[in-house]
C-alpha cells in the first residue's frame, strides 16, 4: 500500500506542483495589479466548474465500478456538461449585450468567455482521469497527469512572457485543456449511444448534493480574493494570491494518499476493514502534512525573501500561519468520505453550505478592519470550524472519540495564531497527536495494512 501512495503522491505532487509552480512564477513577469487578475481567475476556474460539472466527478468514482448497471453512462455524462456549459456560453453572450461588460474587475469578454470554454475542457479532462483512476490503470493515469501540467505550464509561462498580460494565463490553459482533450481522452462512445433519461436521474440524485458541497468549498477558499477586491485593490488581492498559492501547497500532502485510498474505501463493504481504511487514511495524511508544513515553513522564512521583491516581503510571514489551516484537513476528508460511503450526500451539502456561509460573514467583517491578515487568519479558523462540523455530522452528532481528536488538533492551531507560536511548536503538538493515533489505533492492527 505503502508504495502505491507514494507512487500517487508524487505524480500528483508533480502534477499540483507544476501548477503551483505556474502560479509561483507569473509574479516575476507581471504587475501585482496583473498578478490579481490572475488570482481571480484562478478562483472562478476553481468556483464555476462545481456547478457546471453537476457533480459527475464524484458519481464516477463512485459508480464507475458498476457502469454495465447503467445505461449508456458516459454519453449521458458527457451530453449533460455540454449542455450545460451551452446553457452558461449563451447567457452571457446575452448579458454582454445588455451592457454587462465586466465583474469583479475583470472583463466579461474575453477573461469570463474564456474562462467557461476552460472549464468545459478541463471537466472533459476529469471525468477522463476519474475513470482511469477507478479503472485502477495506475501507468495510464500518471502519463496523461503529468503530461497535461507540463504543456500547461510552458503554455502559460511562455504566454504571459510574450504577451507581458494576464491573459497569458487564461489562454495557455485554455489551449492546453483542449489539447488535452484531442489527445489523451480515448474513451469511445458508440454512435448509437445517446443521452438516457434514467442514468441521468439516478446520478443526478446522488450527486446533486456535491454541487452545494463544492461550490460552498471553493467559496470557501476563494470568496476572500473577491472581498478583498471590493473593499481593497487588486494589488491586495495579489499579495494574498501569492501566499494563498504556497501556503495551500499544503494539500499536495493529501493527494497522493487521497487518490489512492478514496476508492478503496467506497469499495470496501466490511466495516471493520473501511474503518481501518478511514484510520489509516488520518494518520498518513497527519503524518505527511505535519512534514509539508515543516518544509513550506523553513522555506517561507529563509528562502522566499531572496526571490520576490519588497512588494510580496509583507505577505511572505503570512504563508507558514495559512498552512497550519490545513493540519487540519485530514479530519474533513475522513468524514466526508465515510459520507459519501453511507450516501449521505445532502449532509454534506449542508455542512459545507453552513461553514462557507460563516466564512463569508467573518471575511465581511474583519477584512474591511484588517485587511489581508484577516483573510489568513480566517482561512485558518474556518478550516477548523469546518472539520468540527463534518466531524460532528458523518458521527450522527454523537460525540465519539474522533471529535475530541479534531478539537485537539483546532486547540493546537489556535493556540499558534493566539501566542503566535513558531512553526516547532505547533509540529510538536502534532506529532503527539501521531503518537497517540498510532498506539491507540493502528499499534494492534499493524498486520491489516496489507488487506488492499
Amino acid at each position: 500500500m505503502l508504495k502505491k501512495i507514494l507512487s500517487y503522491g508524487f505524480i500528483e505532487g508533480l502534477a499540483k506542483g507544476l501548477n503551483k509552480l505556474t502560479l509561483l512564477s507569473l509574479p516575476l513577469f507581471l504587475s501585482i495589479v496583473d498578478y490579481g487578475k490572475i488570482g481571480l481567475l484562478v478562483s472562478i476556474e476553481l468556483v464555476l466548474p462545481v456547478v457546471t460539472l453537476l457533480g459527475f466527478e464524484r458519481a464516477i468514482l463512485r459508480f464507475y465500478s458498476d457502469e454495465k448497471d447503467f445505461k449508456n453512462f458516459k454519453t449521458t455524462i458527457f451530453s449533460s456538461i455540454r449542455i450545460v456549459h451551452l446553457i452558461l456560453f449563451i447567457t452571457l453572450v446575452l448579458f454582454y449585450f445588455l451592457g454587462l461588460r465586466e465583474f469583479a474587475g475583470l472583463k466579461i469578454f474575453p477573461d469570463i468567455f474564456l474562462v467557461v470554454i476552460l472549464t468545459y475542457f478541463q471537466g472533459s479532462n476529469l471525468f477522463y482521469l476519474n475513470m482511469i483512476r477507478v479503472s485502477q490503470n495506475h501507468n495510464k493515469y500518471f502519463k496523461a497527469r503529468v503530461l497535461i501540467q507540463v504543456i500547461r505550464f510552458i503554455l502559460i509561462v511562455f504566454l504571459v512572457y510574450q504577451l507581458n498580460s494576464y491573459l497569458g494565463y487564461i489562454i495557455g490553459a485554455t489551449i492546453t485543456a483542449i489539447i488535452s482533450n484531442l489527445f489523451f481522452t480515448d474513451f469511445k462512445f458508440k454512435r448509437k449511444e445517446k443521452f438516457n433519461k434514467r442514468t441521468f436521474s439516478i446520478l443526478f440524485l446522488f450527486s446533486w448534493p456535491f454541487i452545494f458541497h463544492g461550490f460552498a468549498a471553493s467559496l470557501l477558499g476563494n470568496v476572500d480574493k473577491f472581498i478583498l477586491e471590493n473593499y481593497l485593490t487588486l494589488s491586495d488581492v495579489g499579495l494574498y494570491t501569492l501566499a494563498y498559492s504556497i501556503g495551500s501547497m499544503m494539500v499536495f500532502a493529501y493527494i497522493g494518499i487521497s487518490v489512492f485510498l478514496e476508492p478503496l474505501i467506497y469499495k470496501e463493504n466490511n466495516y471493520i476493514k473501511r474503518k481501518l481504511l478511514l484510520e489509516k487514511f488520518l494518520f498518513s495524511a497527519i503524518f505527511f502534512g505535519m512534514i509539508l508544513f515543516l518544509l513550506i515553513s523553513i522555506i517561507s522564512i529563509n528562502i522566499l525573501p531572496l526571490i520576490y521583491d519588497l512588494n510580496y516581503q509583507k505577505v511572505i510571514e503570512y504563508i507558514p500561519l495559512l498552512a497550519m489551516g490545513y493540519l487540519v484537513y485530514p479530519f474533513y476528508l475522513k468524514a466526508s468520505y465515510k459520507m459519501i460511503y453511507e450516501k449521505k450526500s445532502q449532509n454534506i451539502a449542508f455542512v459545507s453550505l453552513v461553514s462557507a456561509i460563516i466564512n463569508i460573514c467573518l471575511n465581511l467583517y474583519f477584512i474591511p478592519k484588517y485587511g489581508v491578515l484577516a483573510a489568513v487568519v480566517i482561512t485558518v479558523v474556518s478550516y477548523m470550524i469546518q472539520a468540527v462540523m463534518f466531524i460532528l455530522m458523518a458521527n450522527k452528532f454523537r460525540i465519539e472519540e474522533d471529535f475530541f481528536e479534531v478539537i485537539f488538533v483546532s486547540i493546537i492551531l489556535f493556540l499558534g495564531i493566539y501566542y503566535q507560536l513558531s512553526f516547532i511548536y505547533i509540529a510538536a503538538g502534532i506529532s503527539l497527536f501521531l503518537v497517540y493515533l498510532f498506539f491507540n489505533k493502528l499499534k494492534n492492527n499493524i498486520k491489516l495494512w496489507g488487506l488492499m
